[in-house]
């Protein structure tokens, strides 16, 4: 028996604009969850490039959760078009670059806590490049590349870590959620 879709969206409490990019971005990071999983699980390495995608995309949604996060009254893309509010693109770089300082700065600090190594604001958009910047459509593309390519899963795993735990925090402080 297929589950009642419509019904089910019917039923759902109305979200924030940041509330759902918030929680897409942690629908994508727990299917990335489980697409490393069935790598090894399945010994099936046709699922690293889902998993580095949901991964990768998990933490553009955080980015740009941070871009909207200061403008509450915003609820749709019109409403952000209307406040000159960017959130178009793929880059990790430029979204950083539109994200406020206060939100860079927990965000490096978290990466400082969660590495064991002191960044700033500078060194954390630096990282965000040195793991790909699109990592996104690169690897969504991955079948157009020639030749064999890396990923720095344990690194990418702490950029994750440091965004998505910082933006959990900023939700709470933001809108009272308890979860």
């Amino acid at each position: 028996m297929s589950p009642d879709i419509d019904a089910l969206l019917s039923s759902l409490e109305k979200r924030s604009l940041n509330s759902v990019l918030f929680n897409l971005a942690h629908a994508y990071a727990r299917a990335s969850d489980k697409s490393w999983s069935a790598i090894f699980s399945e010994n099936d390495a046709d699922f690293m490039a889902p998993a580095i995608m949901c991964q990768s995309f998990a933490v553009e949604l955080l980015l740009k959760f941070f871009i909207i996060i200061d403008h509450p009254d915003a609820q749709t893309k019109a409403d952000l078009d209307a406040l000159g509010i960017n959130t178009y693109g793929h880059p990790y770089s430029k979204l950083w670059d539109r994200i406020a300082s206060t939100h860079k700065k927990n965000i490096a600090e978290s990466f400082s806590s969660i590495s064991g190594q002191r960044t700033n604001e500078a060194k954390f958009r630096e990282i965000l490049v040195q793991i790909g910047d699109e990592p996104f459509v690169f690897w969504r593309y991955i079948y157009e590349k020639n030749g064999t390519h890396s990923f720095d899963k344990p690194l990418f795993d702490k950029v994750t870590d440091a965004i998505g735990k910082t933006a959990e925090s900023e939700r709470k402080r933001v809108s009272g959620h308890k979860s």
